[in-house]
């Protein structure tokens, strides 16, 4: 399923917004913009009139949008607490900044980052970051106006510093320096986390901004290796931001704090492609923040958010209603379609089984005319089985005579001198029924006592003599019991 994801990042003399739409194959930027903020004094309403600016170059709607607002917003704090688990941490965290910022803290939203510590126990160190609801809200309440309920609302700078986290080398740390023109943020990046942010004034003289800059950044390092109580080496200054004042800014940099310095460039780091039809020039230096907001929702990386909405569910429901409609109608007709399907071929097996089941009866009838019909497959096994009890019985208690003695045994017994024709000849376990033609009635009785004499033949018997058509010969039948 395809989704569209729009960053919106809001700083103090611009907005950016980049509309990101991605699937299971990939990523690519649809759309761009880039509305620069008059003065506050010329338009006290100077944000929404940007917004409203935007909303008429990329539509909103359909969309899951993240804003990132100014850091200078926000207040930072080292903390330690007794525990791990994030639910405890967010309980206690208003109490432990409550001494430290000069806020009420029943007007602060709060979040927190984890460090990465070598402490043991179930001590844990963390970046503790509070916004005051009054400077929070009227943002909420701006985005709304425009028909907006972002999905999360962090610290601008802090999306593109996680995504260049994301890229680092195991082990090796860096510093990103977004330098925007009223206010910069500096971040500690490594392990793919976030160690250290750090917000202060841009410097106003542009010519030298980078020796300020340097200056303060040199400060807040040693300030770290201070509290890590380690030698803090980073691998490079990796810069981004409005505030960049061409290459010479950065040579300018890259001499005061001796480091090699890089463009952040966020576009070539994560290979995203951008929409031929988008056709505005890509700076990546204000674009940067807007498509790194995008991209961490999309891969969702863990930050900080300070609108968590109470109604999350009904949002999801309200964006994604349509296709859970067609989804809904598409699996209920599908189950229809199984149950059209059992149930027929339910049907057709019923006829199939009355078919069998009728001619059942049929052959049990024809086999037991006598016998009454109830179970007619169950009564024609017992048959079978009584059957085949009685073939065995009377196999065992037969004489076990073969068919060519018995053969031989009458030819041999019946003299030359008696005219006989044997015609046909019955064998059964038990008993042999001969029958054939002779000359006279004195014959038949001839052979009769003839047969009488072999030993196996218990007993013979004449069932029948009478004259042929022609009546110059006799036809008789003769059983014999073995």
């Amino acid at each position: 399923m395809s989704r569209k994801v729009l960053g919106i990042d809001i700083r103090k003399e611009s907005v950016s917004a980049v509309l990101v739409k991605t699937s299971l194959r990939e990523s690519r930027i649809d759309t761009h913009a880039y509305i620069p903020i008059p003065d506050s004094e010329e338009d006290p309403d100077s944000i929404k009139t940007a917004l409203e600016a935007l909303t008429t170059e990329i539509d909103p709607v359909g969309c899951d949008c993240v804003v990132s607002i100014s850091a200078d917003h926000f207040s930072y704090r080292i903390l330690k607490v007794p525990f791990k688990d994030a639910k405890k941490i967010r309980m206690v965290l208003p109490f432990e900044l409550e001494p430290t910022v000069p806020f009420p803290i029943d007007d602060l939203v709060v979040d927190f980052i984890t460090l990465e510590s070598d402490r043991q126990g179930d001590q844990t160190d963390l970046i503790a970051v509070a916004v005051p609801k009054s400077e929070l809200n009227p943002y909420i309440e701006t985005l709304a106006g425009i028909k907006i309920d972002p999905e999360m609302v962090t610290i601008s700078g802090l999306p593109s510093a996680l995504c260049l986290a994301s890229q680092a080398d195991p082990g090796q740390d860096q510093l990103f320096l977004e330098i925007n023109k009223a206010i910069s943020t500096l971040f500690i990046v490594g392990d793919d986390r976030i160690k250290l942010l750090r917000s202060f004034p841009t410097p106003v003289a542009e010519d030298t901004r980078a020796g300020a800059l340097g200056a303060f950044v040199r400060r807040t390092l040693a300030a770290y290796g201070e509290l890590s109580r380690s030698e803090f080496q980073p691998l490079d200054i990796v810069m981004t931001g409005s505030g960049l004042n061409g290459a010479n800014f950065d040579k300018d940099v890259a001499r005061v704090l001796d480091l090699p310095t890089n463009r952040l460039n966020i576009i070539e780091r994560l290979n995203i492609p951008i929409d031929n039809e988008d056709v505005r020039l890509w700076e990546p230096a204000l674009m940067d923040s807007a498509l790194s907001l995008a991209m961490m929702e999309i891969q969702g990386i863990g930050g900080l958010n300070f609108h968590k909405s109470q109604f999350a569910a009904k949002k999801i429901f309200v964006r994604h209603k349509k296709d859970w409609i067609k989804t809904g109608i598409l699996t209920a007709t599908l189950i229809l379609l199984l149950v059209f399907n059992v149930i027929t071929e339910s049907c057709t097996l019923n006829k199939q089984l009355e078919g069998y089941d009728q001619q059942i009866r049929n052959i049990f009838k024809t086999t037991f005319p006598k016998e009454k019909i109830v179970e007619p497959f169950q009564q024609m096994q017992i048959k079978v089985q009584e059957a085949k009890k009685k073939a065995v019985i009377q196999s065992t208690a037969g004489p076990h005579i073969r068919r060519i003695d018995i053969l031989n045994a009458i030819s041999r017994s019946i003299p030359e001198t008696i005219t006989v024709d044997i015609t046909r000849m019955v064998l059964s376990p038990d008993t042999v029924l001969i029958s054939g033609n002779t000359d006279t009635f004195n014959s038949v009785d001839d052979i009769q006592s003839k047969l009488e004499q072999i030993d196996f033949f218990k007993k013979v018997m004449i069932s029948s003599t009478n004259k042929d058509r022609s009546g110059k010969e006799i036809r008789f039948q003769l059983k014999v019991e073995l």
